[in-house]
């Protein structure tokens, strides 16, 4: 899971407010809550230092940006679908495999994934 490695990671945010995953009941329809564009600082291995931007369109379409601290960026079309507990996330970010898989929890305006092997991280919804 690439993305993961590329990534500085931001465990817990110490909010009390009860999270809302995948699995709850009262999350009737949980793809409404996770469209959006969200936002996580990392180290890229090429470029160094990075804002990364996740933009789940409601038709699932993904877009991943690197914004680069040297003002440009890099830009990775894909797509993003909801099976069972997870968010699947496809397209050529996810290389080598082309696919990453997380478990997902959404507490307020912060959406954390975490892997397989347990590593999470957190993003911030844009306004």
């Amino acid at each position: 899971m690439k993305w993961i490695a590329l990534l500085l990671f931001c465990v817990g945010c110490g909010d009390e407010a009860q999270p809302l995953a995948s699995g709850d009941a009262e999350f009737a329809d949980p793809a409404s809550g996770l469209t959006g564009v969200w936002t996580t600082n990392g180290v890229d291995e090429t470029f160094g230092a990075v804002e990364v931007e996740m933009a789940l369109e409601v038709d699932g379409r993904l877009r991943m940006v690197l914004l680069l601290a040297s003002g440009g960026s890099r830009s990775f079309p894909g797509t993003w679908e909801l099976d069972a507990d997870e968010l699947v996330l496809r397209g050529v970010y996810f290389a080598p495999d082309g696919e990453s898989r997380v478990r997902w929890t959404l507490e307020d305006a912060v959406l954390v994934l975490e892997d397989a092997v347990g590593q999470r991280q957190q993003w911030r919804r844009r306004v």
